[in-house]
């Protein structure tokens, strides 16, 4: 693993010398500096042994003993190794004097996000640090009289990451703060960022017809889940049709954002999360048409009123069952059929048939897995335990199996997020995960804190039990051809089983997945098939994916 960059704004050197020996030349430092900035110092930083993420220091003080008789390269040589160990020494004891002087960002997503609250919000005791990391830069506009363009221009430098960085920032600062910073204007400039356009979002025009049931479902789905849709319940803001439309692009890029890459596999799906928004927010600027009687049943709204007020509220067609009973589908959920049985594959130890592997009568038989070992791999003091984490490295097959334009064409899901679709093939795959393992969880993108909508969620019917069923196991088999290990040629879920049945522990956050593992468990044959290399970012999931070995 590669080691943290260090970048060092300014540094500076006073010498104080012995009074009972004869004074140094006044330049005597100014060899031993420059060398040990050509060389020395770079090579120290670049062996330090950090916490991952950004670690931005507002000043680092120390004293340092020198001989000034030795030769220069070998004073250089001592500076820069001292200076390298006062930084690990201050990161990890977490104190760097004055308060504030040491700052922590675990990801870039973290990092923009907290720029783009402290900069709504007027708190701007923070801005060294978004210097130092170059969210800021010279020549964007001056943060203290233009936030708003200041935040534009930081996050058109980062346009992959732009909707969960506002999402985040939102959710510290509120979204009345990023209204006053942006207004109207920027709220379309952010969302022509997001779509990877390059003009505003387009007011949304009332539908010609009512919507059909499928995309009604889903936008009522959507807005159920959505972190962005309580902010606007909450903010009481009536905004203007333009923002809605905006906010409509940061719902989709938060709770299905493969139905944003490609909008012409949901028509008409942003224009309902607008009117659907309008709803929550208690009306837009302007005199609307009484909204749909679908909107009345969104979450916040009663049978007649306006949004705002109360917490979070079921989703129409959602609501948790009791005591184990199964929960009553709204007029535009799918039909409900019963619970979802764990599909007759092979199980948690490998046995048993499974699509396109052998049958009850035939002789071969599956293909050994790894065991579970009581203890997860050790890792950083956040992310949850699983013994799945190796179920994220069919992301690397994703494509090979169809995803994610599969989920989206297929009429049988109409009327399902991506999420959802990527959760329950997550537990065709694996048929002895738990509904909320953190693997099962990530694998549709989500963290756990943002997965109630989805574990409430009505169901599989026949119809959408069929689908998934048939996308696990081409998912299956893609990632069987891929290890190319003919023990697998009539087993493809036991390859699954052999990939992704290992403990870990995983963090997943709006915008940033990263699942951490034992160096121990390094396996040489997913590395030769390519399924342990970082993803990266995948925008159909809406997130940065890696992984890590410790």
């Amino acid at each position: 693993m590669s080691g943290p960059t260090v970048v060092i704004e300014r540094l500076s050197a006073t010498l104080r010398h012995d009074p009972g020996a004869p004074p140094p030349a006044a330049d005597r430092l100014r060899g031993p500096l420059r060398r040990a900035i050509d060389g020395p110092l770079e090579t120290a930083l670049s062996a330090l042994d950090l916490p991952p993420g950004h670690w931005c220091l507002a000043r680092l003080d120390l004293s340092l003993g020198l001989d000034l008789d030795r030769p220069d390269p070998a004073l250089a040589r001592d500076w820069s190794e001292a200076v390298a160990a006062a930084i690990e020494r201050t990161v990890r004891e977490g104190r760097a004097g004055a308060p504030g002087a040491l700052v922590h960002y675990r990801h870039d997503v973290e990092l923009l996000a907290d720029a783009v609250a402290g900069l709504a919000a007027g708190r701007r005791e923070r801005l060294w640090a978004w210097r130092q990391t170059g969210i800021l830069r010279p020549g964007d506009p001056a943060p203290q009289a233009s936030p708003g363009p200041a935040m534009l221009a930081a996050l058109e430098r980062h346009p992959e990451q732009a909707a969960a960085a506002v999402l985040r920032g939102a959710e510290q600062c509120g979204l009345a703060a990023l209204d006053r910073a942006w207004g109207r204007d920027g709220w379309q400039r952010l969302a022509a960022l997001v779509t990877g356009t390059d003009r505003p979002a387009p007011e949304q025009p009332p539908a010609a017809g009512p919507p059909d049931p499928e995309t009604r479902a889903l936008a009522r789905t959507l807005l159920a889940g959505s972190g962005l849709a309580r902010l606007v319940r909450a903010s009481r803001l009536r905004p203007a049709e333009p923002v809605l439309a905006a906010w409509a692009v940061l719902v989709l890029a938060e709770t299905d954002p493969a139905a944003l890459e490609r909008p012409a596999a949901r028509p008409g799906l942003c224009g309902l999360l607008s009117q659907g928004l309008r709803a929550l927010s208690g009306g837009a600027a302007r005199p609307e048409p009484e909204p749909e009687p679908w909107f009345r049943e969104l979450p916040g709204r009663g049978a007649g009123g306006g949004g705002g007020g109360g917490g979070d509220a079921e989703p129409a067609g959602s609501a948790p069952a009791a005591d184990g009973a199964e929960a009553a589908p709204g007029r535009d959920a799918p039909p409900q059929g019963p619970p979802a049985a764990d599909p007759p594959r092979a199980d948690a130890g490998g046995s048993g048939p499974g699509p396109g592997g052998p049958a009850a009568g035939d002789t071969a038989g599956p293909a050994p897995v790894r065991p579970v070992p009581p203890e997860p791999a050790p890792g950083p003091a956040d992310g949850a335990a699983t013994g799945w984490a190796g179920l994220l490295f069919l992301l690397a097959t994703a494509a090979e199996a169809g995803l994610p334009d599969r989920a989206l064409d297929e009429p049988a899901l109409a009327a399902r997020p991506l999420p959802w679709v990527l959760h329950a093939a997550a537990r065709a795959l694996v048929p002895g995960i738990a509904p909320g393992d953190p693997a099962a969880l990530a694998l549709a993108g989500l963290a756990p804190d943002r997965a109630a909508t989805l574990l409430r969620a009505p169901a599989a019917t026949p119809r959408e039990q069929d689908a998934v069923d048939a996308l696990a196991a081409d998912w299956a088999r893609a990632t069987a051809a891929r290890l190319g290990d003919e023990r697998y040629a009539q087993d493809p879920f036991g390859a699954v089983l052999a990939v992704a049945r290992r403990p870990g522990r995983i963090t997943a956050e709006t915008g940033w997945i990263e699942a951490v593992l034992a160096v121990a468990d390094t396996d040489p044959a997913l590395r030769r098939a390519g399924l342990d290399l970082d993803p990266g970012w995948l925008g159909w999931l809406g997130a940065v994916v890696r992984y890590r070995y410790v």
